[in-house]
């Protein structure tokens, strides 16, 4: 039977938090009285030359958002697997990669095995944050302590206070999905504002938290007028298979984002079928560096 470190009672915990112990960036931000005060702090740390009081571009207003749009709903699509779920509410189940396993309860020992198929890869992934994820392949000599351990920690963690307070995280109650592994997708990021496609970006997970951007695009598939990056964009020709998908994922992005100040939709497409990845309201938590085209040529 694998065993846990018993944790300290939480009152016990802040008091030795109050004392001075676990002064970490999460605690203090967990701790902390004026969390929009901290929220506000971490941005302009983390962000050189954001403007809160008057947002002028998107990575201003991406910023505000995350501090002040307080939309209930934002804190449902954040839930990995209540989006599931509104997806079929709203009869969008040909968007849905299948999971194999859903349950908001801590992976066990007893309950590991699930219905998987053996010698087939999958993906762990938490439904209360981003990056929580694990791939592994499910076969006779599989040990699952590891896995187990992994997804306790992250269960344990609450996060909206890992990157500056994130308060549409904050009320989830963790669980976990396991999907077929599918190998290395392109996604298609549909940065949104006000139910509107503002600029779209392919691009590919290299490991966890980290994105290679491919290319950027207005809605259109023309070159856009702002990116988002370090590297200097490198513009490519939207081809017209591209283009096709392009057409076939308008529509459901545009349904998706309705009603949202800032989302970005991301969809990938498999074996020519449009699949749903995920809505994320303050992409790299926030920390982002625009990038104006014009400035670069």
């Amino acid at each position: 039977m694998i065993e846990f470190e018993k944790p300290l009672p939480l009152e016990e915990y802040k008091r030795q938090f109050y004392a001075g112990q676990h002064q970490t960036e999460y605690n203090i931000c967990r701790f902390c009285a004026d969390k929009v005060q901290f929220a506000r702090n971490w941005l302009e740390k983390n962000v050189p030359g954001i403007n809160l009081d008057n947002p002028q571009n998107i990575v201003d207003r991406i910023g505000y958002y995350k501090i002040y749009d307080r939309e209930p709903i934002k804190q449902d699509w954040s839930d990995k697997i209540t989006a599931l779920e509104m997806l079929r509410a709203d009869g969008l189940d040909e968007l849905i990669i299948e999971p194999d396993f859903v349950d908001r309860n801590y992976l066990t020992e007893h309950n590991y095995e699930w219905h998987l198929s053996k010698n087939k890869n999958y993906i762990l992934r938490c439904n209360h944050g981003s990056g929580w994820n694990m791939k592994f392949r499910k076969e006779d000599s599989f040990n699952p302590e590891y896995l187990i351990r992994k997804t306790h920690e992250w269960c344990n963690l609450n996060y909206a206070y890992i990157s500056g307070y994130e308060w549409q995280y904050e009320a989830i109650k963790p669980g976990i999905i396991i999907q077929p592994d599918l190998g290395e997708l392109l996604n298609w990021e549909f940065w949104c504002e006000n139910g509107e496609i503002v600029n779209i970006c392919r691009a590919i997970k290299l490991k966890k938290n980290l994105m290679q951007y491919l290319s950027w695009y207005d809605r259109n598939g023309n070159p856009p007028e702002w990116y988002i990056g370090t590297k200097p964009l490198n513009f490519k020709v939207m081809f017209n298979k591209e283009r096709e998908i392009l057409n076939r994922m308008i529509p459901y992005v545009e349904h998706l984002c309705k009603g949202f100040k800032f989302v970005r939709v991301d969809l990938y497409s498999i074996n020519n079928e449009v699949k749903f990845s995920e809505m994320t309201f303050t992409p790299c938590a926030g920390r982002l560096e625009l990038k104006w085209v014009k400035d670069e040529c």
